[in-house]
C-alpha cells in the first residue's frame, strides 16, 4: 500500500515537472518572437530616421558663410581678368604703334594715336577740308621738295596720296600755293582731304613730327592770302621705296629717322629732325634708307 501511494507521488511530481518545462518553452519562444519584432521596429526606425536625415539635407540651403559651388561650365568659361578689353573698329588706339605691325597694320588714320594737341580740329563730316601745313621762304622756288613733308607720308601710309581731288577716308592730296606780300611772298604746301576726320589726324600727325610747325585745318574756301593754286604735288609719286633719302642728303635722313622714330613712338617730346641735322654723327642715318619705318628703327637700335 505504501508503494502504491509512493508511486503515486513521483508520478503526479514528474508530470507537474513535464509540464513546467513547457510553459518555460512556451514563454522562451513567445519572448524570442517579441526580441525579433521589435529588433525588426528598430531597424526599421533607423532606417526612416536615416532616409528622413538625407532629404532634409538635399533640400536644406546652404549656409550663409559657405561659398557658392562652381560648376565645371562655369570654370571653363572664365575670362582672364588682366586681358585688355579689344579695341572697337574706327577708334584710336593709343597702345599701338602708329608703323602698324604685319599682323595688324595702321590703314587708317582714324587708328592713329597722334595727340591733337593746340590744333582746333573742324567737323569730322566737313566735306571741303584742308590744313596749311607748312611754308618756305620765296628764295627756294616753286620746285622746292618739301622733304619733312615727304617723309612724313612715307613714314604714315595710313594716307594714301593722290592726284586730283580725294574721294574717301584717309585720301589726300597736295598743292602748293604762293602767298601775299604779309606773308613775303612764301612758298605754301597744303593739303586737301575728302573729309573733316582726315585733314583732322593729317595736321596732329604732321605736328607731332615737324615740332616747329603750326599746321591750320580748314573747313571751306581757303584763306584769301593764299592766293591761286600755283601746282599740285604727289608727295609718293613713284611709290614708298623712289622717295626713301639719297644717301647724300642728310636733311631727308633725318627727316626719316624723325618720321620713323615719332610715329613709333608718338609723345615723343624731342625734335629728333632738329637734333639730327644739328650733331648727324650721333645718329646711325645709313638706317634711313631702308624700308618699312619698322626695319630702319631696328637698325638703329
Amino acid at each position: 500500500m505504501r508503494l502504491l501511494l509512493l508511486g503515486g507521488a513521483l508520478l503526479a511530481l514528474s508530470a507537474s515537472f513535464i509540464g513546467c518545462n513547457e510553459q518555460k518553452k512556451d514563454d522562451d519562444k513567445a519572448d524570442e518572437e517579441k526580441g525579433e519584432k521589435k529588433s525588426k521596429k528598430d531597424k526599421k526606425e533607423k532606417k526612416d530616421k536615416a532616409s528622413a536625415s538625407s532629404e532634409a539635407t538635399a533640400s536644406s540651403p546652404p549656409a550663409k558663410d559657405a561659398p557658392p559651388a562652381q560648376t565645371q561650365t562655369a570654370a571653363a568659361t572664365a575670362t582672364v581678368i588682366d586681358a585688355p578689353p579689344p579695341v572697337p573698329p574706327g577708334t584710336i588706339d593709343v597702345t599701338k604703334p602708329n608703323i602698324g605691325t604685319p599682323e595688324k597694320p595702321v590703314t587708317s588714320p582714324t587708328q592713329q594715336s597722334y595727340a591733337m594737341g593746340t590744333i582746333k580740329p573742324v567737323a569730322d563730316s566737313c566735306a571741303n577740308a584742308h590744313v596749311i601745313l607748312t611754308q618756305a621762304p620765296e628764295s627756294v622756288g616753286l620746285d622746292y621738295d618739301w622733304k619733312y613733308s615727304r617723309q612724313a607720308m612715307l613714314a604714315n601710309q595710313q594716307y594714301r596720296v593722290v592726284d586730283g581731288t580725294p574721294t574717301g577716308t584717309g585720301q589726300v592730296s597736295f598743292q602748293v600755293h604762293q602767298a601775299d606780300a604779309s606773308m613775303n611772298k612764301a612758298f605754301v604746301l597744303v593739303a586737301n582731304c575728302a573729309d573733316g576726320v582726315t585733314c583732322n589726324h593729317l595736321a596732329a600727325m604732321y605736328k607731332a613730327i615737324v615740332k616747329s610747325s603750326n599746321p591750320q585745318v580748314i573747313c571751306g574756301d581757303l584763306p584769301a592770302y593764299l592766293g591761286p593754286k600755283k601746282k599740285s604735288i604727289n608727295l609718293m609719286a613713284g611709290g614708298p621705296n623712289a622717295n626713301l633719302p639719297a644717301a647724300s642728303d642728310t636733311i631727308s635722313k633725318c627727316a626719316r629717322m624723325a618720321a620713323c622714330t615719332i610715329a613709333d613712338k608718338t609723345d615723343t617730346t624731342d625734335d629728333v629732325g632738329i637734333n639730327c641735322q644739328k650733331s648727324p654723327q650721333s645718329f646711325k642715318l645709313e638706317c634711313a634708307s631702308r624700308y618699312p619705318c619698322a626695319e630702319v628703327l631696328a637698325c638703329a637700335k
